[in-house]
């Protein structure tokens, strides 16, 4: 499970947000220097006028910010102003993505104009689509794919990717794991007839299964799941992960050839037949196992933000906040807080002009 400092890195490196590229010149004041390479504060305010003035991605900003049940906006109550809780969540993210850029940079990866083809339509999709992505200047755009394109870069540098032959491998290591069930249902949909009209349907055909009904033709005439009646019932063979975790649950412990009691799942209630146990092949896991090598990849890249933030040396603007370590607890994620403290639910955040300096 991706800890809480990986999923604040997940969100940077889905180009939620992307900083302009930034000098170094000592005529600008520094907002956040990350093992000494400083993003001074006119590059912070370009961002924050960047998402302040694209207002459908600012709403789904603060939309998100809502859900995490933080009392954050992007702008402050007056004019002119950001909320300092906010501009503290964007140099966060913006140390995160320094680190990144420095361990590509010393990995020596390079991203081609032929990657940077490839991710647009990523970087389009993180911040809502088309006309939102159209919305930024173009060089805010072409940020926004750079970062998408290194961050990609980094995470298939970190160890196996998806392809057929990490997967096919990881398959034959692990052989006994990808053990399944080939199955077949009767479906009575909550959806259709509502959860108790489900429950009373499911308990009048298992008790015609009792009576001597043949479970192929119930599935075929009676089934509220079209698809699987038209093979009377059949839901072919699948491996743990693929089906609803109740419904799996009874599967794998059900003996073959046996009927389930009524099973209730998210979706409605199933009498489930088990028709085979036996190890599955490749082709028929192949979603599982690249699913996995996916979590894997992703936990070796929280791995490596994780012991990147924690030996890096962060100093922050002091109007800007100070930063706070999470190395010693991983429930606490490394990040910019504010003057004021962190942001916490119900808990208002302080404004901050516009026009900050060291």
């Amino acid at each position: 499970m991706p800890t809480p400092r990986f999923r604040l890195v997940a969100l940077a490196c889905a180009a939620a947000l992307g900083f302009s590229a930034c000098s170094s010149s000592a005529e600008s004041s520094s907002a956040v220097s990350v093992n000494g390479d400083a993003i001074p504060v006119d590059a912070v305010e370009e961002e924050l006028a960047n998402i302040q003035g694209n207002e459908r991605y600012r709403q789904s900003i603060e939309q998100g910010l809502a859900q995490q049940g933080l009392q954050m906006t992007v702008s402050g109550a007056g004019d002119g102003t950001f909320d300092s809780a906010f501009v503290a969540r964007v140099l966060s993210l913006n140390v995160y993505y320094r680190l990144l850029e420095q361990e590509i940079e010393k990995r020596g990866l390079e991203v081609t104009e032929e990657d940077l083809d490839a991710i647009r339509p990523q970087a389009v999709n993180a911040v809502g689509g088309q006309d939102v992505f159209d919305a930024f200047p173009e060089d805010y755009r072409n940020e926004l794919v750079r970062r998408q394109a290194l961050t990609q870069e980094l995470q298939q540098a970190l160890g196996s990717g998806a392809g057929a032959e990490d997967a096919r491998e990881l398959f034959e290591e692990n052989e006994d794991h990808f053990k399944g069930v080939c199955v077949s249902h009767i479906f009575a949909s909550a959806e259709q007839r509502g959860l108790d009209g489900a429950e009373a349907r499911i308990k009048d055909l298992a008790a015609q299964l009792e009576a001597g009904a043949d479970f192929r033709q119930l599935a075929t005439e009676e089934s509220d799941d079209t698809a699987a009646a038209a093979q009377g019932g059949s839901l072919d063979c699948g491996g743990r992960g693929r089906f609803l975790p109740e419904f799996e649950e009874a599967a794998f412990e059900l003996p073959v050839g046996e009927v389930s009691d009524p099973v209730q799942t998210s979706v409605g209630y199933h009498l489930i037949l088990v028709e085979e146990r036996r190890p599955l092949t490749f082709e028929e896991v192949r979603p599982q196992v690249e699913q996995e090598l996916q979590r894997r990849q992703l936990m070796a890249f929280s791995e490596l933000i994780d012991e990147l933030s924690c030996e890096a040396d962060v100093e922050v603007n002091p109007r800007y906040g100070s930063w706070m370590d999470g190395c010693d607890d991983p429930a606490v994620v490394g990040e910019v807080v504010p003057p004021e403290g962190p942001a916490r639910s119900g808990a208002p955040a302080e404004e901050v002009p516009p026009g900050l300096t060291g």
